[in-house]
């Protein structure tokens, strides 16, 4: 694919008012780029826009309304022409707290912002990008890799965002266009402040990572690189250079470091003043720190399974009953949940809740609270795939939106309705993910973006637990003998990429025996992983080489470019 001169191309870029945003709009135009900055504080990009001069455009809008984001890139259109080239920038981070003390609507609004306004940004200039054969980069940062221990929303944020990028960069490669993901250590902005400027996050952070990866970064040495990403259509920009071995080694280095940080007291010590800061007295832990390898016996507890009634979720719960737990199925459909718990036995209820409602949650919970006692263990396993395969250029933006919503904001209610409860029982969560969290999410973005950030939302989630004696499982599945997977399947296209793209051992469906067991036996050792099939072990370890690999053939892959618009002009139609 051809290189990009920036002279005589139209550059879009949120959160460009300042920072990294404003900088790369001054750094293309001084390559001969005209610049829409965007930003959504509209007298801050007016006066940006202003100062850069010549053909530089401000418009007001908040990437989190996708009709706002189509209305400035239509604007964009009238004024300058076109748009070739697309830097997602904008995001938000949080403060710095455990996943059990920060506030939800806070924890909720960084990922809306982080992802799902890199996707409205992405659904509102794709036709403009394909037709000028153009480049997007989502800004995504190290936290797409990396343990996001008091951080869990942004890195659940950035872990998305990356998936995203990999997937639209294997969409838009048939049509001559391309897409990258840029990953920043700690760049000087104003929201470094919120990172650096704490005497307590200081602390820990020299605690937890050597300086040489967390020194800050000018801001422009963060814009160079992606204008030079940009010339080259890279699918990767990793700035500063010190962070590129932890990517590609993050199969290894991320089990590493999760261990170390979970055996490391001193870590501990600091999650639990974190705690008592922002909780009080009340967040002091009733157990000591656990590790991975310690028994937990199954038998006299209560287990809670959301996505109960059936597939994995049913199986999860069956075993759990068969080790001696009572077990409650929460779906979507109460009948199916009470026939599911009566198959079960006798000491499971079923229940009826919608995981995307924390107020239906909350009252489940409750009522399991009331029938058994306790509630021990929580395994959030809800959760949805599109009707019909396809890519982000044509899949409807509500279906897009409401798979995130179930499979990303679905896992994170259901743990913030039953965290008290795992903490003050010494029990454990289990976040369901999926291979997708790894694999490249073609033509299926928003249930690998979704997984991608489960995955990091339960990394940081343990160990924020093991320090109050508690824990977390991540539980990564492939193939799955699902309804699910079977509709999949069905699909002509999906089955085109099996036999012509995929080989055969990593499609092979696995028994939802086997899902459950892995759950079951990493629940009874507190393992930080549940892997199925075993060969996917493999490709989890290998990720941070095979990924790149595995997305350098899928850009060159011949059925790929013959799939890809069909799927387009079916959901057209």
């Amino acid at each position: 694919m051809d290189s990009i001169d920036l002279r005589g191309k139209v550059v879009l870029i949120t959160g460009g008012a300042r920072g990294i945003g404003f900088e790369t709009g001054r750094l293309a135009r001084e390559r001969g780029a005209s610049v829409a900055l965007i930003d959504l504080e509209r007298e801050a990009v007016e006066e940006s826009a202003a100062s850069l001069g010549g053909d530089t455009v401000g418009f007001q809008a908040d990437v989190t309304d996708l009709a706002q984001m189509e209305d400035v890139v239509a604007r964009t259109v009238e004024q300058l022409g076109k748009v070739d080239v697309v830097i997602a920038n904008a995001g938000i981070t949080p403060p710095k707290t455990t996943a059990r003390a920060i506030d939800p609507a806070v924890w909720e609004k960084v990922v809306e912002v982080n992802v799902v306004g890199v996707y409205n940004t992405a659904r509102a200039t794709v036709e403009q990008v394909i037709a000028n054969r153009g480049h997007m980069i989502l800004i995504a940062s190290v936290y797409a890799h990396v343990n996001g221990v008091l951080n869990t929303s942004y890195a659940a944020s950035k872990a998305g965002v990356e998936s995203l990028g990999r997937s639209l960069r294997a969409e838009l490669e048939p049509h001559g266009a391309s897409a990258g993901v840029a990953y920043f250590g700690f760049v000087e902005t104003d929201l470094i402040g919120q990172v650096f400027d704490n005497e307590l996050a200081d602390a820990f952070r020299e605690e937890i990572a050597p300086s040489f990866l967390t020194g800050k970064m000018p801001v422009s040495q963060a814009a160079e690189a992606l204008i030079d990403g940009i010339g080259s259509r890279e699918p990767r920009v990793i700035e500063p250079p010190a962070w590129r071995p932890p990517l590609y080694l993050r199969g290894q280095v991320g089990p590493f470091s999760d261990r170390k940080l979970e055996r490391n007291p001193t870590v501990g010590d600091y999650i639990r003043e974190f705690e008592r800061r922002d909780i009080g007295d009340s967040a002091a832990p009733l157990y000591p720190p656990v590790r991975s390898g310690q028994p937990y016996r199954l038998a006299g507890k209560t287990v809670i399974v959301t996505g109960g009634a059936k597939g994995i979720g049913f199986e999860i719960g069956r075993q759990a009953h068969g080790r001696g737990a009572s077990v409650a199925l929460l779906d979507l459909d109460q009948a199916d949940a009470e026939a599911s718990a009566r198959a079960i036995g006798a000491r499971a209820i079923g229940l009826g809740a919608d995981v995307t409602s924390s107020e239906d949650l909350e009252s489940a919970f409750s009522k399991v609270r009331k029938q058994f006692g306790t509630i021990d263990v929580v395994v959030a396993n809800a959760g949805i795939g599109p009707a019909q395969a396809g890519p982000i250029r044509t899949q409807d933006p509500a279906e897009w939106n409401r798979i995130y919503e179930v499979d990303m904001f679905g896992v994170w209610r259901t743990v913030r309705a039953g965290i008290e409860d795992v903490v003050e029982n010494g029990g454990q969560f289990v976040l369901v993910s999926s291979s997708y969290a790894f694999m490249n999410g073609l033509m299926n973005s928003a249930y690998s973006t979704a997984k991608a950030g489960v995955e990091a939302l339960g990394r940081g989630l343990r160990t924020e637990l093991t320090a109050v004696g508690a824990s977390s499982t991540v539980a990564y599945y492939g193939w799955i003998d699902t309804d699910l997977v079977t509709g999949a399947f069905e699909d002509p296209l999906v089955q085109r990429i099996r036999e012509d793209v995929t080989p055969a051992w990593m499609t092979r469906k696995v028994p939802t025996s086997k899902a459950g067991k892995v759950v079951i036996d990493a629940l009874e050792k507190r393992e930080p992983r549940a892997i199925a099939p075993a060969e996917w072990k493999a490709l989890f370890y290998g990720r941070g080489v095979l990924g790149p690999v595995f997305d350098r053939m899928v850009d060159e892959d011949q059925a790929i470019a013959q799939i890809v618009p069909e799927a387009e002009s079916r959901q057209k139609t």
